[in-house]
C-alpha cells in the first residue's frame, strides 16, 4: 500500500517519485543542470562564462527534461542546432498557422482572439510550427514545466547562498 503525505495545504502527494510527474521533472532537470553548471565554474577561468552561457544550459536542461513533449524537441533543436550558445537564434519561419473562422462574424473579438492566440504562439518553442489545438494542449505542459524550473533554480540558489 501506498504511503501518502498530507502537508500544510492539505495537498496529498505520494512518497514514490515515479509517481509524481513534477517529481520525474524536478529529478531530471537537477541531473542535466548541476553537471553542466559545474563544468562551466570549473571552466570559468580558462573560458569566458556570461549570462548567455549559463542560460543556455539552464535552457539546454529544461529542453532535456521534458522531451516528451513537442515544445522541448523544438527547443532542444533550436539549442543543438546554434554553434555559439552566446548567441539567441530566432524562429526562422514566421509562418503562423490561425484556424480559420467559418461563417461566423465577431468583427473585433475574433481578430482579438487571433492576436492572442499570434502571442502565445510566439512564446511557445515551436509554437509558430504547430496549429492552434497542438499548442494549446503543449502550453499547459511548457508552462508547468515553466514553474517547476523556476522552484529548482531557487533551491539551487538557496543551497549555495
Amino acid at each position: 500500500m501506498e504511503r501518502q503525505i498530507i502537508n500544510k495545504k492539505k495537498r496529498v502527494f505520494s512518497l514514490e517519485p515515479n509517481k509524481n510527474p513534477s517529481a520525474v521533472f524536478t529529478r531530471k532537470y537537477t541531473r542535466h543542470l548541476v553537471p553542466a553548471l559545474k563544468k562551466l565554474n570549473m571552466n570559468k577561468n580558462s573560458s569566458q562564462t556570461n549570462q548567455q552561457t549559463v542560460k543556455h544550459e539552464v535552457d539546454m536542461a529544461l529542453a532535456l527534461s521534458a522531451q516528451e513533449f513537442a515544445w522541448s524537441r523544438f527547443l532542444l533543436q533550436k539549442l543543438s542546432s546554434s554553434k555559439n550558445p552566446t548567441t539567441t537564434t530566432s524562429s526562422s519561419s514566421n509562418r503562423i498557422r490561425i484556424l480559420e473562422r467559418s461563417g461566423k462574424e465577431g468583427g473585433d473579438e475574433d481578430g482579438e482572439i487571433e492576436k492572442k492566440l499570434k502571442e502565445l504562439q510566439k512564446l511557445l518553442p515551436g509554437g509558430e510550427e504547430m496549429s492552434v489545438e497542438e499548442m494549446l494542449s503543449e502550453i499547459g505542459n511548457y508552462i508547468k514545466c515553466l514553474e517547476l524550473q523556476t522552484i529548482a533554480l531557487k533551491s539551487i540558489v538557496q543551497e549555495t547562498t
